[in-house]
C-alpha cells in the first residue's frame, strides 16, 4: 500500500515584532538574564572581582547594580589593605621580626573579617534582605544610580 498523502496545512504568516511581543525580560529579570535574587548573589559570590563584572553588564536593575557596587567597594577596600598588611609583612622580613609577625597576623584577621562578611552578604541577600554595609553604602547607591542613569541615556 502506498504511503498516505500529507494533507495540505495553510501558509505560516510571516513573523514579525509585533507578534512576538515586546522584548523586555519578564518581572524580576535582569539585564544578564538572572533573577534578582540571583544576580545580587552573583555579585557577591567572587569578591570585588564579580563585583566588577555584574556592575560592568547589568544596565538596568539599580539593586542588583547596589549590590555589585557595595561588593567591589567592600571587598576591594579589604583586598587592599590585606595587599598593604602583606607588604608590610615582607618588609618586616628585613627589618624586624615584631613588624613581620603583627603584619601577618593582621592580614590574616583580614582574610576571616572578609570570610565573615561574605558568608554574611551571601546569607542575607540569599534570603531576600538587602545588606547596606556602613560606610559603604551611601557611595555604591550613588555609583549605582549613576552608572545606571548613563546607561539608559546612551
Amino acid at each position: 500500500m502506498p504511503p498516505a498523502a500529507p494533507t495540505p496545512r495553510a501558509p505560516m504568516p510571516p513573523r514579525t515584532g509585533a507578534s512576538r511581543g515586546p522584548a523586555v525580560p519578564p518581572d524580576g529579570a535582569t539585564s544578564i538574564g538572572l533573577a534578582r535574587r540571583g544576580a545580587s548573589l552573583l555579585a557577591y559570590s567572587a569578591g570585588w572581582i564579580s563585583g566588577v563584572l555584574v556592575l560592568r553588564f547589568e544596565a538596568r536593575d539599580r539593586v542588583v547594580r547596589f549590590h555589585a557596587a557595595q561588593s567591589l567597594l567592600a571587598f576591594g577596600a579589604l583586598t587592599l589593605v590585606g595587599v598593604i598588611c602583606l607588604g608590610m609583612a615582607f618588609a618586616g622580613l628585613i627589618s624586624s621580626l615584631s613588624l613581620f609577625r603583627a603584619s601577618l597576623w593582621a592580614a590574616q584577621a583580614l582574610v576571616i573579617v572578609g570570610l565573615l562578611l561574605w558568608l554574611y552578604l551571601l546569607v542575607r541577600v540569599a534570603l531576600g534582605g538587602v545588606p547596606r554595609l556602613p560606610g559603604v553604602a551611601g557611595r555604591a547607591e550613588r555609583i549605582a544610580a549613576s552608572s545606571a542613569d548613563e546607561r539608559v541615556q546612551a
